[in-house]
């Protein structure tokens, strides 16, 4: 440990000459201004001092620092002036005036009644005029200016002033609870989508607005890439030094407040000529004197972490052990330890963090149990922060282990078809055509002709008539599809700011109805949109290129496809920093992409460039079925208007014929897909 010998001396020599003094080897005197100037320089220095704690910094010790949760995504509508900003475009014909509020729930409500309840712009804007678009008479009256708010009893007066909600406040809450009603009510009248699963409107709270949140990121500097070994029964042991580059020295404001309180104390005590006070003050001193007398030593720690498994299975638990290990040749008094959890995992049991005190040699250990979620988890370098005895100062640095863990999304398939769409073509497979020809759905019934299959005569025909007729069913071919994951930094998104979010859910489906089309003989490939990197600082060239699998089968085809979905960067759990040049990608998919591909697109619509990406592919000639998992809420007013946009985009993408697969958050994607199976007779 380092001790600074200047202070030390000084406090020393100080120290020496009051004892001079009070025994009668040395005598001065000290006139009354020097006194009272004394007195007034003591008390400005400790009220500085106090300003100064104010002010101070708080340490990365703390909960700062908080690697044990995944990192936190935003849910749709935590900005109610964005969610109102949805609709100014939604409906072509109408305006807005540049009342903001107003104008934009005015928007929102010509949009659902021209998508719900097949109005024209002109007649919705009528029906708001006149109030007769809802039946609550406040959002009546406060989207018009010829219905008159209706009175109020004196029980929701009260209500009201206890509450603290405005009289606008009151209004919008019941216009936006209105319009999604409307949404809610009409969502499924004349759609192809059989799958809704949401609830009626609601009120939600009467908040106006909902606070952003603020995401809890831990976000180390330095990233290291991964190293396996061949260890049984599959542990990895990963070791490596403390990286001396890391380190910074800041004080801890351990001792601030005394010195300060000192201060003033010697001040007033010489003032009033209380040499008791002063006393007191002579002492606070002395315990600040000792938290400027030494630093903390410079560290030089390794750690040793070991995983239980480093390939598992997505929701699989696994156990990390950490040593660490002082090989430094000082004492340390005081360690802080917190381990690199990678931000996709989540500690479930135990600690990952740590405090403790290392002689020279000596080694400490942590364990703890994190669940794990599909993708490609690099460990963080830990944080180590040491002070000294005092607790005034603290040295930071960062311990590296090259750690990784792998989880691959199962490639299970889904127990009920995958809805693909119906094709013209009249190729030979498995997927339905409206054709006829050979396949197991019956078709129509023709004239035989000569060389037609016996298995394909109408024997029933022929018995009772006496002629010869084939069966025809519907022509069937292998399809050759591409599952397009919308992974851009606007689909990063939950109903919970913990909860998983709508990219990894995409991810997991992906998986999932690969499965299913290559265990049926089709031929599958994978596309990606969204930022390749998730660093602010990465250039544009490496944000260049998003994962690309040409569509094929078999079983290395398989393998490679479950690979990119664990260990593309695109499809990384943790959300980007930056979106990405979508356009640029979306053009380089298109020019991938045979004529007669089609395209499962994944994504949660919750932006109208969602939908564009859906309307150009479709435009090319490409069939495009979108599953979308929705990660809307309810809570606020600001989630209420945030899903009546999702419903009018999945509205108007279905009006165009592109079919929109509703996937709720507790339902899995079996039941998804086994609902619209029963109701559109499964795969055509």
């Amino acid at each position: 440990m380092n001790i600074r010998r200047t202070p030390l001396l000084l406090g020393l020599l100080a120290l020496a000459i009051g004892i001079a003094v009070m025994v009668g080897v040395l005598e001065f005197t000290i006139g009354e201004s020097v006194i009272l100037g004394v007195g007034l320089l003591a008390v400005l220095i400790g009220l500085r001092a106090l300003g100064l704690r104010r002010g101070l910094e708080q340490s990365p010790g703390s909960a700062s620092v908080e690697p044990e949760r995944r990192t936190a995504v935003a849910v749709p509508g935590e900005s109610f002036s964005q969610s109102l900003a949805a609709f100014q475009r939604a409906t072509d014909g109408y305006t807005v005036h540049g009342r903001r509020t107003i104008d934009g729930l005015r928007a929102a409500a010509v949009a659902v009644l021209t998508r719900f309840n097949g109005e024209s712009v002109a007649e919705a804007t009528d029906r708001l005029e006149r109030g007769s678009w809802t039946d609550d008479r406040i959002a009546a009256a406060f989207l018009s200016e010829s219905v008159e708010l209706p009175s109020r009893s004196v029980v929701s007066r009260l209500r009201t002033a206890i509450d603290g909600q405005t009289t606008f406040q009151r209004s919008v809450r019941h216009t936006v609870a209105a319009i999604a009603a409307v949404g809610y009510r009409g969502a499924g009248r004349g759609t192809d989508d059989t799958t809704d699963g949401d609830s009626g409107g609601t009120t939600g709270d009467d908040s106006h607005t909902t606070p952003e949140h603020a995401l809890p990121q831990y976000v180390y500097q330095h990233r290291t890439s991964a190293q396996t070994t061949d260890d049984t029964p599959r542990r990895t042991t990963n070791r490596s030094v403390a990286d001396t580059t890391t380190r910074r020295k800041r004080q801890t404001g351990y001792w601030t407040g005394i010195g300060a309180v000192a201060l003033l104390a010697i001040g007033i005590g010489t003032l009033a000529e209380a040499p008791g006070v002063v006393l007191a003050g002579v002492v606070g001193i002395g315990y600040a004197g000792f938290a400027r007398a030494f630093e903390p030593p410079e560290p030089a720690l390794e750690i040793e972490r070991t995983l239980s498994d480093e390939e598992p299975d997505p929701g699989d638990e696994i156990t990390v052990q950490v040593t660490l290990t002082n090989t430094g040749s000082r004492f340390v008094p005081d360690l802080r330890f917190v381990d690199g959890v990678p931000p996709g995992l989540a500690v479930t049991e135990g600690s990952s963090r740590l405090g403790t005190a290392l002689r020279p040699g000596e080694s400490v250990g942590l364990e703890y149990t994190v669940t794990v979620q599909r993708g490609k988890h690099e460990f963080d370098p830990a944080l180590a922060l040491v002070r000294d005895l005092s607790r005034s100062t603290e040295r930071e640095c960062f311990v590296g282990a090259e750690t990784t863990v792998v989880c691959e999304p199962e490639l299970r398939p889904v127990a009920a078809p995958v809805p693909l769409r119906t094709t013209a073509a009249s190729f030979a497979g498995r997927l339905t055509t409206t054709e006829g020809g050979s396949g197991t759905t019956f078709h129509s019934v023709r004239e035989y002709r000569p060389n037609d299959p016996l298995s394909r005569i109408d024997w029933n025909r022929r018995a009772k008539s006496g002629e010869l007729a084939t069966l025809s069913f519907h022509e069937e071919r292998a399809a050759r599809v591409v599952v397009l994951v919308d992974a851009r930094k606007r689909s990063f998104l939950a109903p919970e700011p913990d909860a998983a979010h709508a990219v990894d859910r995409s991810v997991a489906a992906a998986g999932r109805i690969a499965a299913s089309l290559l265990a049926e003989g089709d031929t599958v490939g994978l596309a990606g949109i969204g930022p390749v990197g998730r660093d602010e600082t990465e250039s544009a060239a490496s944000m260049s290129e998003p994962c690309w699998l040409a569509p094929a089968s078999g079983r290395d085809h398989e393998i490679r496809f479950q690979e990119l979905l664990a260990t593309h960067p695109q499809f990384e759990t943790m959300p980007p920093a930056t979106e990405s040049r979508w356009l640029s990608q979306l053009r380089t998919i298109r020019r991938r992409l045979s004529a007669e591909t089609q395209i499962v697109f994944l994504s949660p619509l919750c932006d109208s460039m969602a939908t564009t990406i859906a309307r150009r592919l479709d435009a090319r000639g490409h069939a495009v079925t979108v599953v979308s998992p929705d990660p809307t809420a309810d809570r606020t007013i600001g989630h209420q208007m945030a899903a009546t946009a999702r419903r009018v985009r999945r509205f108007d993408l279905q009006q165009v014929g592109i079919p929109v697969i509703d996937w709720q958050p507790t339902d899995s994607i079996d039941e998804v897909f086994a609902r619209h199976a029963a109701g559109r007779g499964g795969r055509r």
